[in-house]
């Protein structure tokens, strides 16, 4: 058998390494320079009306990205980050938050921002001191990265809408349910809200409704564990009125 001298042994060494580096980006599992995946975060802006073309940020635990929402409200970012995330959303004279655990669907709604207030409610914080505080609070981005606590405070909403309105929505993950402006559904809970006067021509949620939401949160609050971190899920919260 002919032996391989140095230079041809080497040359097919780089070789190899260049193939398996490039199979690696390709499948995915390649990172940016600071360490975090890259991922795709995406959902629907609305106010009952899609918020077309609307500037979308998104400022995550780690990284950050942006997007344009298409006609239709419907927006796709995809960046090198680590979640949880905050998203606002801003068209014309309308501005609306929402976050993201990581990646996956997450809608910007009025709904998203009462939830905001809910979640604000059980970390003893305001929904700016929330969004503000999710690039360094560990409490925060444990909450907002913790699926129960999601869920929970998603029922709790739903359950003070039904009880001050008597609005049931048609599903309580409007968080993360993909919808279409001008289709039933989520969209169409939506305008049902809007002409109840729980959400404000500014594409807000009322601010007795807002109000209720994050004493409603405060009455369930999340426990703090050791270092700061998330220790508990807590409670339902949402069996309140106010006064529209």
């Amino acid at each position: 058998m002919k032996l391989l001298n140095g230079a041809t042994l080497r040359t097919l060494q780089f070789g190899s390494i260049v193939l398996a580096t490039s199979a690696l980006v390709a499948c995915g599992g390649g990172t940016s320079s600071g360490g975090s995946p890259v991922g795709t975060v995406g959902g629907t802006a609305a106010v009952g009306a899609a918020l077309a073309n609307a500037s979308i940020t998104l400022t995550c635990k780690n990284g950050s990205g942006s997007a344009t929402a298409n006609a239709s409200g419907a927006y796709t970012a995809t960046f090198a980050f680590d979640g949880p995330c905050t998203i606002t959303a801003t068209g014309g004279a309308v501005t609306i938050h929402s976050f993201a655990a990581g990646a996956g669907t997450y809608n910007v709604t009025p709904l998203t921002e009462l939830l905001l207030n809910y979640l604000a409610g059980q970390l003893g914080t305001t929904v700016s001191g929330l969004l503000a505080g999710i690039t360094s609070n560990s409490s925060y981005q444990s909450a907002l990265s913790n699926s129960t606590v999601i869920a929970n405070a998603q029922a709790a909403v739903a359950t003070l809408i039904k009880n001050t309105y008597g609005i049931t929505l048609s599903s309580s993950s409007f968080l993360t349910a993909s919808f279409t402006p001008g289709a039933p559904g989520a969209d169409a809970d939506l305008d049902t809200l809007l002409a109840a006067g729980a959400i404000t021509s500014n594409g807000q949620p009322a601010a007795s409704l807002a109000s209720a939401a994050q004493a409603a949160g405060a009455a369930a609050p999340i426990g703090s564990g050791s270092g700061g971190s998330t220790g508990g899920t807590g409670g339902s919260g949402g069996t309140g009125t106010t006064t529209k």
